[in-house]
């Protein structure tokens, strides 16, 4: 099973976060590889420029376009996911692959993203058991926005 990470990794507390399901992904046997966005930042262009950016959102499209799933991690600011991770969520919905959602902090994530998970959890651990070869179904909880 290949996985597409979503999420922000602009803060420290938000690499924290990633690296920890980076680190639930590598030790899931039911996951064969998986891309981090945040792991595959270098490229021909120098970062920053508008080459690096069309180079990074090309790469980032195939990734997720070739995955067969997406975690992708709720969590940002004020409540609010990131709006690059809504955007991948909207992608991998639109291609039909399941997206499992994670959410440690807040309880309100926008309806248009829960009912596009496949799956929920609010615990990093849980990624580390899940199957995503048999890909079980749960149910968001929490408040809606």
């Amino acid at each position: 099973m290949k996985i597409y990470l979503a999420g922000p990794f602009f803060s420290a507390e938000q690499i924290e976060l990633i690296e920890k399901v980076e680190t639930a992904l590598k030790n899931n046997p039911t996951v064969d590889t998986f891309h981090s966005p945040r792991l595959g930042q270098e490229g021909e262009f120098e970062e920053f420029t508008p080459q690096w950016a069309k180079e990074t959102y090309l790469k980032d499209m195939h990734h997720i376009k070739t995955a067969d799933c997406l975690v992708a991690l709720l969590d940002y600011e004020h409540g609010i996911t990131d709006p690059g991770t809504a955007y991948e969520i909207g992608i991998a919905t639109m291609l039909e692959k399941p997206v499992v959602g994670l959410l440690t902090a807040g309880d309100r994530v926008n309806i248009m993203l829960t009912e596009s998970l496949h799956a929920f959890t609010k615990n990093v651990n849980d990624l580390s058991n899940y199957d995503f070869t048999v890909l079980p179904r749960s149910a968001y909880f929490g408040n809606y926005i």
